[in-house]
């Protein structure tokens, strides 16, 4: 059971759905760089957003399991859809004559279903992927790490793999609604997810030392679930596994 009647989970749901949402306005702006040689492009959302979002998503499945996780890809995905209607609803509504910015709105409001789909695409395929490659290695690593010193061993796995996803998928739909031009895609791809998990991987120790204040803190940690149906939004399942692994 949860050692305070206060649970950070709440906190950590909020602020990972703020960030996936203001994430769709800012990825617009993007910028070319040159590494080796080599041109690259990418967007704002992916160097200042993207790697916390997968860090907290890193979070919710370490500490509270991948139940927790699983609900917050549903709570993400709803609201980009409610975003995306409510920026279609503004930019389409007649706008008065003191409004004059009306131009400026469109053009960036106005992108923003696109996004949204390429988001919910990208966010939807590799949050899973990223949360159940960390949930299915930490049910194997527990058998012989069960203290976790290996951690950031599953953490860094995970986004490898949902970061490839997430970003395939989230530039070639953006490509397809015409926000990013097509001779970008390879170059957005590459450097979105090289600097993604770059970010990420930088960030471990962070990651680790916040996972594990978490744990302390709510006397949760939770291994495994009672299903890995990405659809079965009410199961939780799982052990905690926090008493036993913290006996001297």
């Amino acid at each position: 059971m949860p050692k305070n009647s206060f649970s950070l989970l709440e906190p950590i749901i909020a602020a990972a759905v703020a960030i996936v949402l203001v994430s769709n306005v800012i990825s617009q702006k993007f910028f070319g760089f040159t590494v080796l040689g080599v041109p690259l492009t990418t967007d704002v959302g992916t160097l200042l957003l993207f790697p916390v979002a997968y860090i907290l998503s890193d979070i919710l499945t370490e500490v509270y399991g991948y139940g927790a996780s699983r609900r917050v890809v549903w709570y993400t995905f709803a609201a980009n859809i409610l975003a995306a209607g409510l920026y279609t609803a503004a930019v389409a509504l007649p706008h008065s004559p003191d409004f004059t910015n009306q131009e400026a709105f469109s053009a960036v409001l106005g992108q923003v279903p696109g996004l949204v789909v390429a988001s919910v695409c990208g966010a939807w395929f590799g949050s899973f992927a990223n949360d159940s490659t960390l949930a299915v290695m930490k049910v194997w690593m527990v058998k012989w790490d069960p203290h976790h010193r290996w951690l950031p061993l599953r953490t860094i796995a995970s986004t490898v793999v949902g970061q490839a996803v997430d970003t395939s998928l989230f530039v070639g739909v953006a490509v397809l609604f015409g926000v990013f031009p097509a001779a970008d895609f390879w170059g957005l791809f590459l450097s979105q997810w090289a600097l993604k998990s770059l970010v990420e991987i930088v960030l471990t120790p962070v990651t680790i030392l916040v996972i594990r204040a978490i744990k302390r803190f709510e006397g949760v940690d939770m291994v495994g679930t009672s299903t890995w149906n990405p659809f079965a939004f009410r199961k939780d399942g799982g052990e905690n596994r926090y008493e036993a692994e913290n006996k001297k």
